[in-house]
């Protein structure tokens, strides 16, 4: 069990293989006695179109031990996100961000993300 604050990187991918499905990954530090988590989602939304659209959030939220079963962990992490849009219409906005997870203890298990109204049910694993 780790101790202190150490960084964390989750990869979020379909979880079906879905066309047009988005992928995000989270770079997150962790305070192992609070289960208190901050950083960093970036990603893409709309995969597969021809005009997809990127995203990064700054997050902050929660992971604590479950005690039971397969998934040892779960955190959950909220924050406002910056759309890019690419061509042919230009721009950024806003939209409200949050991202859900439960993991083994090798850090691979299920989650989802949700960026303004699109929602992504995600394959979850640790990027070494």
């Amino acid at each position: 069990m780790k101790e202190g604050l150490y960084l964390l990187e989750l990869s979020f991918v379909p979880a079906d293989g879905v066309v047009g499905a988005g992928r995000m990954s989270l770079a997150l530090t962790v305070n192992a006695s609070t289960g208190a988590l901050h950083g960093q989602a970036h990603g893409t939304i709309l995969e597969g179109t021809q005009h997809p659209q990127s995203f990064t959030a700054a997050v902050s939220g929660s992971m604590h031990s479950t005690g039971f079963g397969s998934i040892v962990k779960v955190g959950a992490v909220t924050g406002e996100g910056a759309v890019s849009v690419a061509a042919p219409a230009i721009g950024t906005y806003l939209a409200p961000f949050s991202a859900s997870f439960g993991v083994d203890s090798d850090w691979m298990g299920e989650g989802q993300f949700r960026i303004g109204e699109q929602v992504y049910n995600s394959v979850v694993k640790k990027v070494n």
